[in-house]
């Protein structure tokens, strides 16, 4: 095997996963080994904020005396590793298309997918780096030197690595031989990749909000154990103890057994699943409803455009997971109960509303690149005798509902959880519903502003303008000062000053900034647009 040719190929891989990164970098000039140097810094980038996020608040428990904590950070970062490595599987075995361009070169079978399956690896490892300092920490905690700790956690990660990505991989490529997935790809795709998020956001948002008082350790309240991810915790427990070393004995089994069936039941039979592919393909035709107006025409053509699995996975998975985690992370770790609130908080609830919409919408969302989907489509839309700016409107109306139903939908699930009372729910929701609207008017003119139809990853889409670091930017800068305004205004609540003034006097002002929102936005947007 050579190893040569297998680190050129995982570079081809990691070039494809990331083609927007890849562009970016290239724009700064880079070439050759420098892009991918640039972006494996970029992944340690992201194990880097993960590990900052994440590693100060798990330094402060102790994870050898309570073993729920220690089970609830495993089964976080599950979920948000199952979501990435589906994606990532997708784009580096479908997406790509490559695995008959290897057939008449001179490199083995064996390192295509070797390469590929350490390029998806290593997307995946940035987003599951804390559980190495929830691994040590637990070891370290129990009485273990920092060597037998350290190693043990090494380990362990790999352990739990390989056997998440095993399990990734035979779901997607075990469906994928299926004759019934053949004849309705798309629909079956974009059910998985939806059932990945399902499994991710609702497993997130579960673990987020269950509290159990199973057990009082250092003043804190030990959560329910998740039974799936107790053996980690006896092995990093009781490193050198007999039930700790059988433990680690049947992971190591397990994970044995894992690799064992991607070895002998998926790769041999890729090659032929991806050629055969072609044959299997059964044309179809779509069914055309007469007598439909231009306007319902136009709601179906935009739909149709946001049915592309990989789009809606990669949405989801930035614009919906990540706000999740960082909110339902922040909300739970000092669980507070909203029953006893008065209704002078009701001018607060509905700021809370505006921030969380602004959390939620970002340069990923759907509504942010809509235009950018019509590709070539958009220029011929152009050319005909029809009014651009009712068009335009017609598409921003279908992605700010979609946007509006996300937002909103994970808004009721976040209020019902935390038993907000009717009258503080309802400004919730509506200052979601309005600072929706509101971004949605300012991402949907940035996609024209900055309009992109040669794209050929949607992932390009997304780093337009500011790239990662401008996501991330927004993301954070958006937390930080939305819970600035909301701590001032809590604390103008509690000094006891007239309600009614204050709460109006804050809509008033929004008011003011929401009209002067929507002039500068019609004035340097809409009214430019050819009727």
């Amino acid at each position: 095997m050579n190893s040569g040719i297998i680190k050129r190929l995982i570079a081809v891989n990691m070039l494809y996963v990331n083609p927007s990164s890849t562009n970016q970098i290239r724009k700064k000039g880079r070439k050759g080994k420098q892009v991918i140097r640039g972006i494996i810094q970029q992944y340690l980038l992201s194990g880097v904020i993960f590990l900052a996020i994440y590693g100060v608040t798990m330094v402060m428990i102790d994870f050898a005396k309570l073993p729920g904590f220690f089970t609830y950070y495993m089964t976080l970062f599950a979920l948000i590793g199952f979501s990435q490595s589906l994606s990532a599987i997708f784009n580096v075995f479908f997406e790509s298309k490559d695995l008959q361009d290897y057939l008449s070169l001179p490199i083995k079978q064996s390192e295509v997918f070797i390469a590929k399956f350490l390029a998806v690896g290593m997307t995946i490892v940035p987003f599951l780096l804390p559980l190495l300092i929830l691994f040590f920490l637990t070891a370290f905690k129990s009485g273990y030197s920092i060597v037998f700790a350290v190693i043990g956690a090494i380990l362990l990660f790999f352990i739990f690595f390989i056997l998440l990505f095993s399990l990734c991989s035979l779901i997607v490529f075990g469906m994928t031989k299926t004759k019934l997935f053949r004849q309705h790809k798309k629909l079956f795709t974009s059910l998985m990749l939806g059932f990945s998020m399902v499994v991710s956001v609702g497993g997130i948002l579960m673990i987020n909000f269950s509290q159990n008082t199973v057990d009082h350790s250092a003043g804190m309240v030990d959560r329910q154990a998740f039974a799936i991810f107790m053996p980690f915790y006896q092995v990093m427990h009781g490193l050198f103890t007999a039930r700790g070393l059988l433990t680690l004995v049947g992971l190591l089994v397990l994970t044995g057994l894992f690799l064992l069936a991607l070895r002998f039941f998926v790769v041999p039979s890729l090659y032929e699943q991806f050629s055969d592919e072609g044959s299997h393909t059964i044309a179809t035709t779509r069914k055309r409803k007469l007598n439909q107006t231009l306007k319902k025409q136009s709601e179906s053509y935009n739909h149709q455009l946001l049915k592309n699995p990989n789009l809606i996975m990669q949405v989801l998975t930035s614009s919906l997971i990540m706000p999740i985690v960082m909110v339902g992370t922040m909300v739970t770790t000092t669980p507070v109960s909203l029953k006893t609130l008065e209704p002078k908080f009701m001018g607060v609830f509905f700021v809370c509303g505006i921030v969380f919409a602004c959390i939620m919408l970002n340069q990923t969302s759907f509504v942010s690149n809509l235009i950018s989907l019509d590709r070539e489509n958009f220029s011929f839309i152009q050319s005909l005798p029809l009014s651009i700016r009712r068009y335009l409107r017609q598409k921003f109306w279908v992605g700010c509902k979609i946007q509006m139903m996300i937002a909103g939908g994970v808004g009721l699930i976040i209020g019902l959880v935390l038993k907000m009372p009717l009258f503080l729910l309802i400004p919730f929701f509506v200052g979601i519903l309005w600072g929706t609207y509101l971004m949605s008017l300012h991402f949907f003119s940035r996609d024209y502003r900055l309009l992109n139809v040669t794209w050929t990853n949607v992932s390009q889409l997304f780093t337009r303008g500011v790239g990662n670091y401008g996501l991330m930017l927004w993301m954070f800068g958006t937390l930080f000062v939305g819970a600035i305004l909301i701590a001032l205004y809590v604390v103008a609540v509690l000094m006891d000053i007239n309600p009614i003034l204050l709460n109006g006097g804050v809509v008033i002002w929004l008011a003011i900034l929401s009209v002067a929102w929507l002039l500068i936005n019609r004035n340097n947007f809409w009214r430019k647009l050819n009727d």
